[in-house]
């Protein structure tokens, strides 16, 4: 891993957590109960991850690498895929923001709703991603932290069933 790669990725990490930090600062009630502040957390951390997945596959070396994965995945209309996956991770993450800090704002039904639009989409871009992960046709080295088994993957899909069902929970 280059330098300049590090450096990228570090400052990436840095603007999630500032993002994230900045959210939770905002929606923080002493009232809360310890399952709505892990379920907060969650949503914030959750949708800075997916937002930052999302747009990182713009720049280089990300994007050549998500490329490289969708033509030797062999998923159906390529181009569509690519940009399905960018565009949905960025959504998914978008809306899990605005459930973090809209919860004040938006109807209940309203926030019902994302949570579970966020869920579903997170759900399939990761489902999509464990089979991209688990085919022998794509290297480790073109894959996020050039690991094959998805890992990091299978954590991001349980975090976001746990964030519903602590939401759901709550609710």
């Amino acid at each position: 891993m280059s330098t300049s790669q590090l450096l990228l990725e570090l400052s990436l990490i840095g603007s999630m957590l500032v993002i994230t930090g900045y959210f939770l600062i905002r929606t923080y009630d002493k009232a809360d109960d310890l399952g709505t502040k892990v379920q907060k957390i969650l949503t914030g951390l959750l949708g800075a991850f997916m937002l930052m997945a999302g747009t990182v596959k713009f720049f280089d070396p990300f994007t050549t690498m998500f490329t490289t994965q969708i033509a030797l995945s062999e998923l159906p209309f390529p181009t569509l895929s690519r940009w399905a996956g960018q565009l949905g991770e960025m959504a998914a993450g978008t809306l899990l923001l605005l459930v973090m800090i809209g919860q004040s704002t938006l109807s209940k039904s309203v926030i019902d709703r994302v949570m579970q639009l966020s869920t579903l989409l997170t759900t399939v871009i990761m489902l999509v991603a464990v089979y991209v992960h688990l085919l022998p046709s794509v290297p480790a080295e073109v894959l996020p932290l050039q690991s094959k088994p998805p890992v990091m993957t299978l954590i991001i899909l349980g975090l976001a069933w746990l964030n519903a069902f602590l939401y759901q929970r709550r609710r």
